[in-house]
């Protein structure tokens, strides 16, 4: 009994192997590699924009701005190579555990196997299986000794099976964790080359901070005059909102009104009490069946909506921050700003309907389109292909965005509202 209880602990043992693969509290292998990816191609875009300052030509405001940004991704980058290296070295140490776990059990399957081949040796002469069969007093005890025989051998073979198949489970770690060290190597090589890159850049951007705070005063007014002209958007933005909601309520009060008399003409009672097809004004805007349709579905894509432009940078984030040169001045930003290159395609992020087309100083043409209860702002265009009232569909062309000569800048500003409230835009947008 004594020898049995062992082999059904072994034989239990040998299918509670530990996983290679423990779970992580952070984020996955695969979520941290795309994250990397989309960094890559954020900061390859942001060489490329800057490559357009040659050594003897002084650097703008704008193109601080987007080195600055540039930095930021890049540290990010590397936050995410360390994310990933600690990710590797955790399934290292669970991969080196696990094929120290599995020798063990190896052993102790070898040694039990080793047993059953001593003990069948030592006892041969009482396996001649013919012979021990034969001798048996009664069918009933030749029918226990046949079973015995039979049991025996197929222990030995579930034994012979066991060992191979721990055998392949040491091979197949071994492997596995030989390619996690080769690939944490390449990116313990990939995070200093980041580091050093990294370095450079900042040098470099301490340098140019330098010169252009020479030309505070001026740096001062200039974003002072843009952030007056941001007021001028947000003002035109607002009012064209408003004046969409104050529509839509009409047109759905008046609706309302018309399904209500249809009603009270066709009543056998004095009068019935009319259904309200309308929230109230407080509340919000009206929708229609297919505007609440179009709400639900533009909710439902956040984070997956394509980005305004095939390709680009956000150079100023949502919010309010500290300018990169003066820090006596702060940037109040209705959305993002996004660095692209001369020539680019403003282009819808989702489908919807052209609100309006509206010209402003310093903002040049700026178009509105709703999607249902929300809407997408897209200033700073030129050579614009839609009108008001226009359906769009996601991607489509909407305009040129504008370059700026003198200050070798492309640059579409791009909001996100939900009625007149302003969202930060990042988070809707595609990584």
């Amino acid at each position: 009994m004594k020898k049995l209880r062992i082999i059904l602990v072994l034989l239990l043992l040998s299918f509670l192997t530990p996983s290679f693969a423990q779970k992580t509290k952070g984020k996955s292998k695969k979520q941290l590699q795309s994250e990397i990816t989309s960094l890559q191609k954020e900061i390859s875009t942001a060489n490329q924009l800057l490559k357009k300052t040659t050594k003897d030509k002084e650097m703008t405001l704008n193109e601080v701005n987007l080195l600055d940004k540039k930095i930021k991704q890049r540290e990010k980058l590397i936050k995410a190579y360390n994310e990933q290296i600690a990710l590797l070295d955790e399934e290292i140490n669970a991969g080196q555990s696990n094929i120290k776990t599995l020798n063990a059990d190896l052993g102790k399957l070898q040694k039990e196997y080793a047993k059953m081949v001593t003990f069948a040796y030592k006892n041969r002469s009482h396996y001649d299986q013919m012979a021990f069969i034969f001798a048996s007093k009664d069918f009933n005890q030749a029918f226990s000794r046949l079973r015995y025989i039979r049991e025996f051998t197929d222990a030995r073979k579930t034994k012979m099976n066991q060992i191979s198949s721990t055998q392949r489970q040491i091979s197949s770690e071994v492997e596995a964790n030989q390619q996690a060290r080769e690939e944490q190597a390449a990116l313990l090589h990939d995070e200093k080359t980041q580091q050093d890159a990294l370095k450079k850049e900042k040098e470099e951007l301490n340098s140019y901070v330098a010169k252009l705070k020479k030309k505070e005063g001026n740096i001062q007014q200039d974003i002072k005059n843009k952030q007056q002209q941001a007021q001028k958007l947000q003002k035109a933005v607002d009012d064209i909102i408003a004046e969409e909601i104050r529509k839509a309520n009409e047109e759905a009060e008046k609706k309302r009104r018309e399904e209500a008399k249809k009603k009270s003409n066709t009543a056998t009672t004095p009068k019935t009490s009319t259904p309200n097809m309308t929230a109230p004004k407080d509340k919000g805007m009206a929708l229609t069946p297919a505007e609440k349709t179009l709400s639900t579905s533009f909710v439902s894509n956040k984070g997956k909506l394509p980005w305004p432009v095939e390709r680009g940078v956000i150079s100023s984030s949502y919010g309010k921050h500290t300018s990169v040169v003066s820090d006596k001045v702060t940037v109040t930003n209705n959305g993002i700003d996004i660095a692209t290159t001369e020539g680019a395609k403003a282009r819808a992020v989702f489908d919807g309907e052209v609100a309006s087309v509206t010209k402003l100083t310093g903002s040049n043409t700026v178009v509105i389109i709703r999607h249902g209860e929300y809407f997408t702002v897209y200033s700073n265009l030129e050579n614009v292909t839609v009108k008001r009232g226009d359906k769009v569909k996601t991607k489509q062309n909407l305009g040129t965005v504008h370059t700026n000569v003198t200050e070798n800048k492309t640059e579409l500003h791009f909001e996100l509202l939900k009625e007149t409230n302003r969202q930060d835009p990042a988070p809707w947008l595609s990584k």
